[in-house]
């Protein structure tokens, strides 16, 4: 399955912006949560914490990825 990733703020340290990924096995935003702290450990501190959106929409971790979804990755943020 064919998804684009985005990442922001603080996890732009870890992962590109924008990146197209390729996942086998990855289903859910659970899954996908798992597999880029495997990727980059040193970010799992912040993506365990962070929200998710599929397609604009704020998904919970049971919710279903599917092919050609755009992903973002939306760590908490402070402003002032």
């Amino acid at each position: 399955m064919k998804i684009q990733l985005l990442s922001f703020a603080a996890l732009k340290d870890f992962f590109p912006p924008k990146q197209e990924l390729s996942l086998d096995g990855i289903h859910t935003v659970f899954d996908l949560k798992n597999y880029l702290q495997n990727k980059n450990p040193d970010a799992s501190n912040l993506i365990k914490v962070s929200r998710i959106s599929i397609n604009q929409i704020i998904a919970k971790d049971s919710d279903t990825i599917t092919e050609g979804s755009i992903v973002a990755v939306l760590p908490p943020s402070s402003g002032g």
